[in-house]
C-alpha cells in the first residue's frame, strides 16, 4: 500500500495505454530469436523461491539484483474488484496488504507497450518467467476483459535507491522506441520523471501505474547489460 504519489495514471493515460496496445499488437507477444534468459540461478531454494540475479538501472548506473524469496501478491485489493490470475497479482489497483510494516521502497518496472524493444535492453525478456517474478498477472483493470490471466510481459526495471528487502512495484508503460531509447540510456528514475513530465498527455509514456505486487531482492553493484 502507498500514498498518491507523482504520475499516478489518468483514466486518459490508460485509454490510450490500451489504444496503443491495440493498433501494434500485444505486448506480451514473443518474437523469434528470443535471446539468453536474464538470469544466473542456483540450486539452493527458499520457500520454493530460486536464488538468482537480473540487471537493474540505480541513478544512470546498471547494478544486480539478487533475488532469494518468493514474490508477493494478496487479495482483495483497493478497488475491491476480483483478482483473475492465477498468482493472485494485479495491474491498476494498489493492494491492502504489505509483506511487512513501515515504509517499502517502490521498484518501477519499464514495459514496452505495442512493440518488442531490443532484446539487450530487456532485463526480464521472457514472457511469463522471471527469477521469483509472478508468471501471471491481471491486466484487465487497464487492457479489459480478455487479460485476466496474463503472461507476465518483458520488461525492464529501474530503483532510485539501494536497498536491500522488499519492494513495492509500480508499471511504467511506454508506448515507442524512441521513448524506449531515452530510458535505456539514462538509466534513472530521474530520465523517467523527465518524460512523464514533457508528455502529460501519456502519447508517449504513462504515469505509474499501481500494483499489489512485491518482490525481494538485494541492489548490488554490477556492470553486466543491459
Amino acid at each position: 500500500m502507498r500514498p498518491n504519489t507523482f504520475g499516478r495514471c489518468t483514466a486518459l493515460t490508460l485509454a490510450t495505454a490500451v489504444a496503443a496496445c491495440s493498433d501494434h499488437g500485444a505486448p506480451t507477444q514473443l518474437h523469434p530469436g528470443l535471446a539468453a534468459a536474464s538470469f544466473e540461478q542456483a540450486q539452493n531454494q527458499v520457500d520454493g523461491a530460486e536464488f538468482g540475479f537480473t540487471a537493474g538501472w540505480l541513478q544512470g548506473t546498471t547494478v544486480q539484483f539478487f533475488y532469494h524469496k518468493p514474490f508477493f501478491c494478496r487479495t482483495p485489493v483497493e478497488d475491491g474488484n476480483p483478482v483473475g490470475s492465477s498468482t493472485d497479482c494485479e495491474l491498476g489497483s494498489d493492494g491492502t496488504a504489505d509483506p511487512r510494516p513501515g515504509n517499502i521502497p517502490t521498484l518501477f518496472v519499464m514495459t514496452p507497450i505495442g512493440f518488442r524493444p531490443a532484446e539487450a535492453t530487456l532485463q526480464c525478456p521472457i514472457v511469463g518467467h522471471c527469477i521469483n517474478h509472478p508468471s501471471t498477472i491481471d491486466l484487465s483493470r487497464v487492457f479489459g476483459a480478455g487479460t485476466e490471466n496474463a503472461p507476465l510481459p518483458a520488461h525492464s526495471h529501474i530503483v532510485d535507491q539501494a536497498e536491500g528487502n522488499w519492494w513495492e512495484l509500480d508499471v511504467v508503460g511506454v508506448k515507442d522506441r524512441a521513448t524506449w531509447d531515452q530510458i535505456v540510456a539514462g538509466k534513472s528514475l530521474a530520465t523517467v520523471r523527465a518524460l512523464q513530465a514533457a508528455d502529460p498527455s501519456g502519447a508517449k509514456i504513462t504515469g505509474d501505474i499501481p500494483t499489489n505486487v512485491y518482490l525481494f531482492f538485494d541492489v548490488r553493484p554490477g556492470s553486466s547489460n543491459p
